[in-house]
């Protein structure tokens, strides 16, 4: 099925075993987590993300049943194709304890073409197509969000966040952001700080566009395994000092080494006990799939870089943080 029918099928019913897939990753997870209120509390919800699946272990949760009639809510967050035995395996186990529900969020990985996660997606699918669970068994296929959607999304954000703001005043906060409906998605909750309407002056100064360079961005290039160097040179332009970039990733990758270690011991974040303060839900998945996109190994290794960064610096080297920025981005799986 496709949006419009996953609107409509949620209005009448809950999916016991859900497949997520397709071109836009927000709406992959906002419907993840849309399913995941309905079904049951944030405590009843086990996620896995990526290189952490377990087969055994989710069969463990969903092959268990509740003494009081909780409902145990495994969400499984790959870029990976599972078997389909693995597959049959799960939905086979939700026939037998009714009270719990998958949902799984397909994502394409950055190693597959699009054609080749279409295959992956279609073999997933058909497992869920032809599952005993019947219409209790969905898989979905997202497109990329057009305009009216997207503002649609934005206006339930809005009004969930209690702003009072314009329809038309939410397209230049999408327009700004190059129509990425998840960073604009994000940009509202920048709002929440204004008792008022929210007005054009507003966004100005709150809302930062794409054109703008952050070391966001360059966090978002080594991971996305892109070229470095462009933004790289645009943070220098805006003068941001050399130690300073330094000590904001050795702030950054400090973060992710305390997800990974927490994840590693308990299976999935809790940010609040990791940070000692909760963000936004979307900022704790991203450091929590990007954690784990780094070995053990390479963890000490980076930190070794950020001393031999340190001292670099600090002789004065020319070009030292573009030298080790390259570096770091080797670590990352």
């Amino acid at each position: 099925m496709y949006k419009k029918d996953l609107d409509l099928f949620l209005q009448k019913s809950l999916p016991r075993a859900t497949l997520l897939y397709g071109e836009s990753e927000f709406l992959i997870k906002y419907y993840s987590d849309k399913i995941a209120l309905k079904i049951t509390e944030s405590s009843n919800k086990t996620t896995f993300y990526y290189s952490d699946y377990d087969f055994k272990a989710v069969m463990a949760i969903l092959g268990q049943s509740s003494l009081f009639g909780d409902v145990s809510l495994v969400v499984l967050k790959l870029d990976k194709k599972l078997s389909k035995k693995e597959i049959d395996e799960m939905l086979h186990a939700l026939i037998r304890n009714q009270e719990n529900a998958l949902i799984i969020e397909f994502y394409r990985s950055e190693s597959r073409s699009n054609a080749e996660y279409a295959q992956d997606f279609k073999a997933l699918s058909a497992s869920f197509k032809n599952s005993s669970l019947g219409s209790l068994g969905i898989e979905v296929r997202f497109f990329t969000p057009n305009f009216r959607e997207s503002i649609a999304l934005l206006k339930e954000r809005a009004s969930a966040l209690n702003l009072t703001i314009e329809e038309r005043l939410l397209g230049v906060i999408l327009g700004m952001q190059n129509n990425d409906l998840g960073i604009a998605y994000n940009e509202l909750e920048k709002f929440c700080i204004l008792d008022s309407p929210i007005t054009f002056e507003d966004i100005q100064k709150l809302s930062y566009g794409l054109g703008s360079v952050s070391i966001d961005d360059l966090y978002d290039a080594i991971f996305n395994k892109k070229d470095i160097f462009e933004i790289y040179e645009k943070i220098q332009e805006e003068g941001l000092e050399e130690l300073q970039l330094l000590r904001e990733f050795e702030r950054y990758f400090y973060q992710l080494f305390l997800f990974f270690a927490y994840i590693k011991s308990h299976g999935s974040p809790n940010a609040k006990d990791i940070l000692g303060f909760a963000p936004p839900q979307m900022m704790v998945e991203k450091l929590a799939s990007r954690s784990i996109r780094i070995k053990e190994e390479g963890y000490r290794r980076i930190f070794e870089l950020f001393g031999k960064w340190r001292n670099a610096t600090m002789r004065g080297e020319k070009n030292a943080s573009l030298h080790f920025l390259i570096k770091l981005q080797a670590y990352i799986r």
